[in-house]
């Protein structure tokens, strides 16, 4: 059925953060919270975006188009794209709600595809979010998490989690803990005293490496879903890592935050092959590096993608930017996010 009752339509665009994961990444994965027990994933949305555009288009047709792709697709209506290819992801996700013509979406990471930091993911929920509110079919963030999970899944064909959606649809720090039925979500604003922590203390850095999370979370999760008693193992330390960071967070303590952040890596790269690059390993065994540098790690599921580390001293940042940057890695700028913005575009977007 196609929708074409959306009356007058003003152009509008929804902006939504992408995240870095302090520890307990893939924690967040079913079932592997309900084997680990007592699970928890620390994440912080950052000021690296993902924005969804929609805006009128001719009567009896839907576009969609990427500006990181640089093209697009048209169909007789939102339901109409492929569900392969490039967009397949959003394609399956627009099937979610009422069919609609008259319309283009336009969509945009900032982040480099393969970056780590959820921006795939923080671009369905802000595609969900927009769409949502084109068709008056908006869910409660826990329920768009959820369906937003289940999508990606459905495509991917691979397990998926919930810590990049919901840092998207709430912004700020989290401390996000796995329940049988439910996940128990607190949230820091990025404005207090965690938040100013981690911007006084916090890099990020993209190493020039391209991953593919599945592809490592499923060589890490496998064994647990086995029953592989050192790898079960493992994952409960990298759970204790991360509720320690969410305790060295909440008390805006950098130096305890940073030894969780190191002690969860330790314990990550040794749960599937690649997890670390070599580049990686040299840099953080470098002297220097340790010096100046609490913990660091590689987002997400590693494997490449970005690097985030807390400073021991913020008068030392520009010392640790000259380090990466002499590995070839391409320093950000790192700044704390609140949640979803909508903006009203009018007609010349």
């Amino acid at each position: 059925m196609v929708t074409n009752g959306i009356g007058a339509l003003r152009a509008f665009r929804v902006v939504v953060p992408n995240r870095v994961d302090l520890a307990g990444g893939t924690l967040d994965i079913y079932p592997l919270y309900l084997l680990v027990g007592d699970a928890m994933t620390v994440n912080a949305a950052v000021a690296v975006r993902s924005e969804v555009e929609v805006r009128s288009f001719r009567r009896g047709s839907a576009r969609l188009s990427s500006g990181n792709f640089g093209f697009a697709v048209t169909a007789a209506d939102t339901h109409g794209f492929s569900l392969g290819g490039k967009l397949g992801l959003l394609s399956h996700a627009l099937r979610y709600f009422p069919a609609v013509s008259g319309v283009e979406i336009r969509v945009r990471n900032e982040a480099p595809v393969g970056s780590g930091i959820g921006a795939s993911s923080a671009l369905l929920v802000a595609l969900m979010l927009a769409v949502g509110r084109l068709t008056g079919a908006g869910c409660r963030k826990d329920e768009t998490a959820r369906a937003a999970m289940e999508i990606e899944a459905a495509h991917l064909k691979s397990l998926t989690g919930r810590q990049d959606h919901l840092a998207a649809l709430r912004g700020g720090i989290q401390g996000l803990r796995f329940l049988p039925g439910r996940i128990e979500a607190r949230r820091l604003p990025p404005g207090g005293r965690a938040g100013v922590m981690l911007r006084d203390h916090g890099f990020l850095a993209h190493t020039g490496i391209t991953h593919r999370s599945s592809d490592v979370n499923w060589r890490m999760i496998r064994g647990a879903i086995e029953g592989d008693g050192i790898v079960l193992r493992k994952f409960r330390g990298i759970a204790a890592a991360a509720r320690d960071a969410w305790v060295g967070v909440s008390a805006a303590d950098p130096e305890k935050t940073g030894a969780a952040i190191a002690r969860e890596w330790a314990i990550r790269k040794t749960l599937a092959p690649r997890v670390s690059t070599s580049g990686v390993e040299e840099l953080f065994h470098e002297r220097g590096f340790r010096r100046l540098v609490s913990g660091a790690k590689l987002c997400g599921a590693g494997g490449g993608g970005m690097l985030f580390g807390l400073l021991r001293d913020p008068d030392d940042r520009e010392a640790v930017e000259a380090l990466l940057s002499g590995t070839g890695m391409s320093v950000l700028p790192f700044r704390l996010a609140g949640g979803p913005r909508f903006e009203e575009t009018g007609d010349g977007g």
